[in-house]
């Protein structure tokens, strides 16, 4: 008798339901044989790639937990992607754009991180001294709007 288990992930803007059949347990690691996204809120632009990019991230927790894969670096990986989530959802540039990214490297470093700018640059997948360098753009552009 084939046996189904379904796990799921919610965020603010989707749903994922993956459902695994005990049919393929001779596999590892094996994959979900169906994958449901919704959409929790009504978004114009419907499911699109950035949509599947956080898919991806949760597809990729729920196979590891129905595999039982240990998470080895879990919470730098939960600190990356957090931070790649808030990179994404800034504007293409203006001073949105630089207040966003000031504002995320202050968020990183209250919340204890030991190189904000490290975790950025790998979320933007720069060099970290583009990264700073961005930064250093970003906050002379904050200081002479805040001075005009």
């Amino acid at each position: 008798m084939t046996t189904f288990r379904y796990l799921e992930r919610r965020s603010a803007d989707l749903h994922v339901v993956a459902e695994w059949s005990s049919a393929s347990a001779e596999v590892y690691p094996v994959g979900p044989r169906r994958l449901v996204i919704e959409l929790s809120r009504p978004v114009p632009e419907g499911i699109t790639s950035d949509t599947l990019r956080q898919v991806g991230r949760h597809l990729d927790d729920m196979v590891g937990e129905f595999n039982e894969v240990l998470a080895v670096g879990g919470h730098r990986t939960m600190v990356r992607r957090y931070t790649e989530d808030r990179l994404a959802s800034l504007p293409p540039d203006g001073d949105a754009f630089h207040r966003g990214l000031l504002d995320i490297h202050e968020d990183l470093d209250r919340r204890g991180e030991a190189s904000p700018t490290r975790v950025m640059a790998e979320a933007m997948r720069i060099p970290e001294e583009t990264m700073r360098a961005c930064l250093r753009i970003a906050r002379r552009h904050a200081h002479s709007q805040g001075s005009a």
